[in-house]
């Protein structure tokens, strides 16, 4: 009974899921060479121009904040660039209380807010970026490419069209007045093969992000059941019956069969892994850290007594040619960290207030130690130490500063052995990068390890990483082939094709007597 309740559970998820199991697997392998378009820091920090203050400039960010009656989120998240002969103030802030936080562009001489951008004027900010010419605009509130919802502080966004034979697209934010986004054709043709298919990530479903959310949640489960009802099959033919090992003797599902021994753990661990990928159900905690740790590390606003001309000065002294400065906030001490060009993209910071104009790459070690140990008052004081390798917990799969998925180092570890909480501080930037907790191994293990492959021991050898997973993906491909075949002549019976040859049969006899 038990047996024949697996059959039919088995039996008739495959014939809804198959074509869905090969969709995955295809795009699986597409997706992991192309991954969906984004613009990194490298990108965007390489294109700026030069930052050129005059003399009588500029307004801190918290004044010229004030001057444009906007509300700064709690780290103070603003930018000092140009736009066009103009420095500007990029920050993330409400316009009013209860408002949501979007980007704006304020005049760093004067404090005024700069309206949003026109469709002329974004295509020349896109110009200046890529040092092309605009052969035309598209304003979008989001399309297949801007529909995450990490741009929808920048929206609306102008899509202008460059010249040249990549057909490179830029995405213009009209509030924050910069490029968010960069896709070019071939990226694009391939992530219709990739990313979309792969994550159900149509636009007409992703921008609803809850229904989407649901929509995969509820596509994963039947198939991991359906993973596990080929197991127990491919076992108990095996294993339990003493016949014949391989009991069948059609073609398609005798190598269904075959490939199922081989594949079907796999199939079951990556589709388990996907699920999990959603965190359904909430199962694991976040890795953000809490509005209310932000705050207790950036401390007390300090007063600052040193301007952004005169930190862009002191990190142009030290041979930097300055792009960008931002403002950070730690233990109650306010820098400007000033990006710019040196070998390559490098930084200096300088400290905002105090009486002495530090310079120096990362905040001091006495700074980033006070801001961990009063992180979380009212709990035992941390174990702190300095890591300068990933481990566990935290890591890249790129040691290149140029690809999305990047984490610095060295960071500062601070452990609370109380509640298993462990948080990662990078000095060089003095924000905290990483928050764990009890939750996080096992979600680096049943998402990141199974989907990705993401152990250590495979990191460091990515060429074997990458002959694994492309290797087993095509052999779930050759899985889901006999699949889609089986599920077709389930759906229709062999006394159906029989009658539609004889049919046709008949047809011909007819066409060729009558002619």
């Amino acid at each position: 009974m038990v047996k024949k309740l697996v059959i039919f559970v088995h039996k008739w998820l495959g014939v809804v899921l198959a074509l869905f199991f090969l969709m995955w697997f295809v795009s699986g392998v597409v997706l992991y060479f192309v991954p969906f378009p984004s613009l990194t820091q490298a990108e965007r920090l390489a294109a700026l121009p030069p930052l050129q203050l005059p003399a009588d400039c500029c307004l801190a960010a918290p004044d010229a904040a004030q001057r444009a009656g906007l509300r700064p989120t709690g780290g103070g998240e603003a930018r000092l660039g140009m736009l066009g002969d103009a420095p500007v103030w990029r920050m993330l802030a409400a316009s009013e209380a209860g408002a949501a936080l979007r980007w704006h562009t304020v005049d760093a001489r004067t404090g005024a807010v700069v309206p949003p951008l026109s469709d002329a004027q974004a295509a020349t900010v896109a110009e200046a970026f890529s040092g092309r010419r605009a052969m035309g605009t598209e304003w979008v509130e989001r399309d297949q490419w801007t529909v995450p919802q990490g741009l929808d502080a920048h929206r609306p966004l102008v899509k202008v069209l460059l010249d040249g034979d990549d057909g490179l697209e830029l995405y213009v934010s009209t509030g924050a007045a910069e490029v968010v986004r960069d896709t070019r054709r071939a990226e694009r043709f391939w992530n219709w093969l990739g990313a979309v298919p792969h994550w159900i990530y149509p636009t007409v479903l992703r921008q609803f992000p809850k229904a989407w959310h649901h929509v995969v949640v509820w596509l994963s489960i039947p198939g991991v059941l359906l993973a596990a009802t080929g197991i127990a099959l491919g076992i108990w033919q095996l294993f339990l019956n003493r016949r014949r090992w391989i009991p069948y003797q059609k073609f398609w599902m005798r190598w269904h069969h075959i490939l199922g021994l081989v594949a079907a753990v796999f199939t079951l661990t990556w589709m388990f892994s996907g699920l999990m990928s959603m965190n359904p159900f909430g199962v694991f905690t976040g890795r953000a850290v809490d509005p209310q740790a932000r705050t207790q590390w950036a401390g007390e606003a300090p007063r600052m007594v040193r301007g952004p001309a005169e930190a862009v000065a002191l990190a142009a002294a030290e041979g930097l040619v300055p792009l960008e400065v931002d403002t950070l906030r730690m233990a109650g001490q306010a820098w400007y960290r000033v990006r710019g060009q040196g070998e390559g993209v490098v930084q200096r910071l300088v400290r905002a207030d105090g009486p002495e104009a530090t310079v120096a790459q990362a905040v001091p070690d006495a700074a980033v130690l006070a801001a961990l140990q009063g992180l979380r008052p009212g709990m035992p004081a941390p174990s702190i130490e300095q890591v300068t390798q990933y481990d566990g917990l935290y890591y890249a799969r790129h040691h290149d500063a140029s690809t999305s998925f990047h984490r610095p180092l060295p960071v500062w570890r601070a452990h609370w052995a109380e509640d298993e909480v462990t948080v990662y501080a990078d000095a060089a930037s003095a924000r905290i990068v990483m928050r764990a907790d009890a939750s996080t191994p096992w979600q680096r293990l049943l998402y990141n390890g199974l989907h990705s492959l993401d152990f250590a021991p495979l990191l460091a050898r990515p060429a074997l990483r990458t002959t694994l997973i492309v290797g087993l993906s095509l052999l779930g491909v050759a899985l889901c082939i006999t699949s889609c075949v089986v599920a077709w002549r389930v759906l229709v019976p062999r006394r159906r094709r029989a009658a539609r040859s004889s049919s046709a049969t008949v047809r011909a006899a007819e066409g060729a007597w009558t002619a």
